[in-house]
């Protein structure tokens, strides 16, 4: 087992907070991603394998922390995103650029080879 050849980098996600609660983060821009493509909420809890409960107690939590609805519901397991959403989902995506960049810059600055 040749461990010269492994190097490590700095990693992280993005998450943005609302006095100190999540309110946005990849797992919840997935979400409403997929809701916005058409999908089901049941059919979003799949494809994330996870409970339809969980994937309901994030789409309530993040409307609740919004200023206004990302999401509306149309039925029990149908969702719009409303263009409130779509916007939220445009800010975090060049957030996350953003982040990836400075992920980037700082491995190079900090390479580390253990």
């Amino acid at each position: 087992n040749n461990n010269e050849d492994i190097n490590y980098k700095i990693g992280g996600q993005i998450w943005v907070q609302k006095d100190g609660d999540n309110f946005m983060g990849p797992g919840r821009i997935t979400i409403l991603e997929l809701l916005a493509e058409g999908y089901t909420l049941e059919e979003v809890a799949i494809k994330m394998k996870m409970k339809l409960e969980t994937a309901i107690n994030n789409i309530n939590a993040i409307n609740k922390t919004a200023k206004r609805p990302l999401t509306l519901t149309k039925d029990k397991n149908h969702y719009e995103v409303t263009s409130y959403g779509i916007d939220i989902i445009s800010k975090y995506k060049e957030l996350k650029e953003e982040h990836d960049k400075m992920l980037e810059e700082l491995n190079k600055k900090f390479s580390i080879n253990l």
